[in-house]
């Protein structure tokens, strides 16, 4: 990243110092956006990988081609909020919020969007029951359940309850000596992190002194003990984290059971297959004016990025972009 030929001004010092610095770090800030698939929110995130997902045809394609052309439409999308100034056509804020609504119905069903073409109506409950072998997966949750309350009660429960409370307390510390954390997660974390390595081995500790003192275990026993708690504390983890795996699949589960469930869940293929076409035929109509993230089959990001962030008004080196986007619309 660093040119040999700045050295002279860096050693100026001053303002010709700074101005080399800062040509570092957009080049570093250009070469990682050129790899990542980035937008102005969570929400947006949201509808390029739906819109991506939507618009390929291709079954089979490689982790770098999904990558790829998740990145078309995370650029395609901001150029055009640049185009538009921000008020894109009401055509596309129409497919948005549907495109939204449809994620939100595979949430709530829980199914998979590459589930969905695939799928065939079924009404009979018995069938159902059979495909989703329910009553195996309240048994198996009970079983995991009761196989990790023990020694999660004994050996996480305290550290987690000490660790939460004082990663709280740390988060909101944070949150107001900041002006740019937003949640103020990253503390949080690492508070609990931090408090964890210190509290976990107390807390053994504290539990070989308990052995020691009120219990009638000999030496070995006791060393035994100790030494079985991180793995006990381990298992513990695992055996949770599977209970809420299980957790979280019998609600579809469930959900299955009502018939209107099961017309919720026959209406998606329909659903996709609209937005699908839609969403098509919209980017045919929009394409042509994105320029080389449209036509090209191989892309420099990091040009690109260049690009878009030395001048978010002349957008790929179109001219009068503006108004030929609205002559296609």
């Amino acid at each position: 990243y660093i040119d040999p030929n700045t050295l002279d001004d860096y050693c100026k010092g001053g303002s010709q110092r700074r101005k080399v610095c800062n040509d570092l770090l957009f080049r570093v800030e250009d070469s990682m956006r050129s790899v990542l698939v980035t937008t102005k929110d969570y929400k947006t995130l949201q509808v390029v990988h739906a819109a991506r997902r939507l618009y390929e045809s291709k079954k089979g394609q490689t982790t770098s081609q999904k990558q790829d052309m998740g990145r078309r439409f995370a650029e395609g999308y901001k150029r055009l909020m640049l185009q538009t100034k921000g008020a894109p056509p009401i055509e596309w804020l129409n497919l948005q919020d549907r495109i939204l609504n449809y994620q939100k119905e595979l949430a709530d069903l829980g199914v998979n969007d590459y589930d969905v073409p695939s799928h065939k109506e079924s009404d009979d409950i018995d069938g159902t029951l059979r495909k989703m072998r329910l009553p195996f997966t309240i048994l198996h949750l009970l079983f995991v359940f009761a196989l990790s309350s023990i020694p999660s009660i004994l050996l996480n429960v305290p550290v987690g309850i000490a660790a939460k409370v004082y990663s709280e307390g740390k988060r909101k510390k944070a949150l107001a000596n900041s002006s740019v954390k937003i949640q103020a997660l990253d503390v949080m974390l690492s508070e609990r992190i931090t408090l964890s390595i210190v509290l976990v081995p107390t807390l053994w500790f504290t539990y070989a002194m308990i052995l020691y003192f009120f219990s009638s275990f000999d030496g070995p026993a006791i060393s035994l003990s100790i030494m079985s708690m991180p793995l006990f504390s381990y298992m513990s983890v695992l055996a949770a984290e599977s209970g809420m795996i299980d957790i979280k699949d019998i609600r579809p589960h469930l959900m299955r059971l009502n018939p209107s469930t099961r017309q919720r869940l026959n209406a998606l293929p329909a659903t996709r297959k609209r937005l699908q076409i839609e969403l098509r035929n919209f980017i045919r109509k929009l394409g042509p004016v994105l320029g080389e993230i449209y036509y090209d089959k191989e892309l420099d990001w990091k040009s690109i990025q260049q690009r878009s962030r030395l001048s978010s008004s002349a957008i790929a080196n179109v001219p009068n972009v503006a108004v030929k986007f609205q002559k296609q619309l």
